[in-house]
């Protein structure tokens, strides 16, 4: 019999159904097998935490740490999507070393391994808005490398027959106010990535990247002058990137950034990018999708996968005005939709 969403969710085991679950999104289904020793088991995807005490940002994230510590089918690792720590841009040095801090015990209280992705707002001072100076010798991605114990900022490894690749899509260059980055992998990272792709043949794979390769941003809000290749939200050499993916079949790309469930498909690459575990940072879920995390299954040689949803309400501060306006049209808005569907359900013409 096929699962239901909520057994999926509670942990229902590798191998308990060959079925495609329903509400579960399934990658390459009709696909050919290819000879593998792949196995079974399950991983999550947690991107965007920007773990801060402020808005009890921190005690949220410890939140998200026992929702998936609650499945109860216990996934074999997590994958993290990048803007771990809020914020390396524009903070203090120390502020930036106590919310690292904050991170790493929250993650280290998962119980399970956790590979770590680079998001932009992981380097110190990459922005014009810095509070080190250009020279620091900790400026970029040392600061957090070095605290994490992350040796290197793109790699890959293997797990039940699968094999995984974290990407970096923070591209050093220098500004004119000094170190900053684009929204890029590079010619070296790719290149890379194409050698570790040949090399893991025969293995179902799936990347992770913390800028997206695709955004659709302007379609979503109905912004005609909204730029498809936007300047922030996505990589600047996503066609670059899109083919590699393509010719080595990797099953599916994981994105973070845009704090907004979206899925799209092209030429067999699934494009998924999760929720972020603190909703419109920490501040509800007025960007577009509530607090949560995506669970990946793994059966065989085949994807499917969830996203999770977790309990969160605000706590703002006192000056957060702007998060409070946000809030409030959210709520408008979902009570109009509300308010439409009872009239559509009940023929109401012109209510």
């Amino acid at each position: 019999m096929p699962l239901s969403r909520r057994e999926f969710i509670t942990g229902a085991c590798a191998g308990a159904a060959a079925a495609c679950i329903p509400g579960e999104r399934r990658a390459d289904a009709a696909e050919p097998k290819t000879a593998t020793s792949a196995g079974s088991f399950s991983f999550v995807h947690l991107t965007d935490m920007h773990v801060t005490p402020k808005r009890k940002g921190d005690v949220g994230y410890h939140k998200c740490v026992e929702s998936v510590r609650a499945l109860a089918c216990k996934p074999a690792f997590a994958l993290m999507g990048g803007d771990l720590a809020f914020d390396g841009t524009y903070n203090t040095k120390a502020d930036f070393a106590e919310f690292i801090r904050l991170y790493k015990e929250g993650s280290d209280g998962l119980g399970i391994p956790y590979y770590n992705c680079m998001g932009n707002h992981d380097a110190l001072g990459f922005s014009s808005r810095r509070k080190v100076p250009v020279d620091d010798p900790d400026i970029g991605k040392k600061m957090i490398m070095d605290r994490l114990g992350w040796e290197k900022s793109y790699y890959s490894f293997d797990h039940g027959g699968w094999h995984f690749v974290v990407l970096d899509s923070i591209y050093p260059i220098q500004g004119k106010d000094g170190p900053t980055y684009e929204p890029r992998i590079g010619p070296e990272q790719r290149e890379w990535l194409a050698y570790d792709l040949g090399a893991a043949a025969g293995s179902p794979t799936v990347a992770v990247t913390h800028i997206a390769a695709f955004c659709n941003r302007g379609q979503i809000n109905g912004d005609p002058n909204y730029k498809a290749m936007d300047g922030s939200m996505v990589l600047w050499d996503t066609k670059d990137l899109r083919t590699v993916l393509e010719r080595h079949k990797v099953k599916a790309l994981l994105q973070g950034h845009s704090h907004r469930i979206e899925e799209y498909r092209l030429s067999g690459v699934w494009y998924l990018t999760s929720a972020a575990v603190s909703g419109a940072w920490w501040a509800g879920s007025w960007i577009g999708s509530p607090p949560g995390y995506t669970v990946f299954h793994c059966r065989g040689d085949e994807l499917t996968w969830e996203h999770v949803p977790y309990p969160w309400e605000p706590h703002l501060e006192p000056e957060d005005a702007i998060e409070r306006k946000r809030i409030a049209e959210q709520q408008a808005f979902d009570e109009e939709q509300r308010r439409l569907l009872e009239r559509d359900r009940a023929g109401r013409r012109g209510a």
